[in-house]
């Protein structure tokens, strides 16, 4: 490879590879560039880090969170962006403000969990939090060859909850109560608690999307809260994955009930207009029906959970469960959707007999 500046080269592929030896591992850290000038400076400011650490760690954790979000940005979808970068202004960044890198140890991150739970997030919302914060560590790290002290501790790891399901009494009131109220909002929660359709995917879904004489359901798009803070807007975006985007057949007595709200192709099954009801407002309103039936105060997620625990109770094989749900294998529908309730435990070790 020709050789132009000090540990620079363009390599056969036409990138411009630089190097960098680091004198405690012996070992080297490379970086890549379009062009000379781009992977010089890189390697730059590679050096420039190596330097910091190495008289006391002076280079700020906001700037490595920086660069993981600047990362992110090309490879990840334009909601899922946001979603971190709304996690960083709101919590991460307020928190970490004015800590060096070398610092932030998996007892400061700890410390950090501490807080949040005190705050009332929920466990998921923090364990989303700390994975970003070692992600952010691990590409530095992989970067400079820096040590990493959070990738790698045990103890950030958060232990997820399960999420509150209905039970079979509770469904069968939240069925009469959506029923009873015979409003395109009602009979849109309804098609959730035998579908299992996500929140986005439902406040996106209009009338061109289901096929009543078919009796089939198609889901292309969800809707999303977009940005971060003071610029928020929603909008309607491809399915969340591949995956996602699936056609699902509807129960005979569910199409029933959608016939009677049936309007324009273009309108949405939520406000039977043009207007569409974003997901938050969805939300809100699902909390007052909860109120108004007497019913514990679930996040409308647990509808899709239910489903999916109904659904096994059902005998569904995993692999149709599965792309009912639009997952992209039956490892994520076992691990993340399926739970047992401690009726079906006790169903299960009743089946035991002693050995004779």
């Amino acid at each position: 490879m020709p050789k132009k500046g000090r540990n620079i080269y363009k390599r056969k592929d036409g990138r411009w590879e630089g190097r960098l030896l680091c004198t405690d591992t012996h070992k080297y850290i490379y970086v890549y560039g379009k062009t000379y000038t781009q992977a010089k400076e890189k390697l730059e400011a590679v050096r420039l880090d190596r330097k910091q650490a190495d008289t006391g760690g002076s280079l700020l954790f906001t700037s490595v969170l920086d660069r993981w979000l600047s990362a992110k940005k090309s490879s990840v979808s334009t909601s899922s962006y946001y979603c971190y970068k709304s996690r960083l202004d709101r919590h991460i960044m307020p928190y970490f403000k004015g800590m060096p890198y070398n610092s932030v140890t998996a007892a400061a991150v700890a410390d950090f969990i501490n807080l949040k739970k005190s705050e009332g997030l929920s466990t998921k919302y923090i364990a989303d939090m700390v994975t970003v914060i070692k992600a952010a560590a691990s590409l530095y790290s992989a970067e400079t060859g820096c040590i990493n002290r959070i990738a790698s501790a045990e103890n950030v790891k958060i232990r997820r909850s399960e999420p509150l399901l209905l039970s079979l009494s509770e469904q069968k009131t939240l069925q009469a109560c959506l029923l009873d109220m015979d409003s395109c909002t009602s009979i849109g929660i309804y098609l959730c608690m035998f579908t299992g359709l996500r929140i986005g995917e439902l406040c996106a879904l209009t009338w061109k999307d289901i096929d009543l004489d078919e009796g089939l359901i198609y889901i292309n798009k969800t809707a999303q809260r977009i940005g971060s803070l003071g610029s928020v807007s929603v909008m309607l975006t491809s399915a969340k994955t591949q995956s996602s985007e699936r056609i699902i057949p509807l129960p005979p007595f569910v199409a029933e009930k959608l016939a009677r709200f049936k309007t324009d192709d273009s309108c949405f099954l939520l406000s039977g207009t043009q207007k569409l009801i974003e997901p938050r407002c969805l939300s809100y309103r699902f909390k007052s029906i909860l109120k108004k039936a007497d019913l514990p105060p679930v996040k409308f997620h647990s509808l899709r959970h239910t489903f999916a625990t109904n659904c096994l109770k059902q005998s569904f094989d995993i692999k149709t469960l599965s792309e009912i749900l639009g997952h992209s294998c039956a490892s994520i529908t076992m691990r993340v959707y399926l739970h047992s309730s401690m009726e079906r435990k006790t169903e299960c070790m009743r089946l035991l007999k002693p050995m004779v």
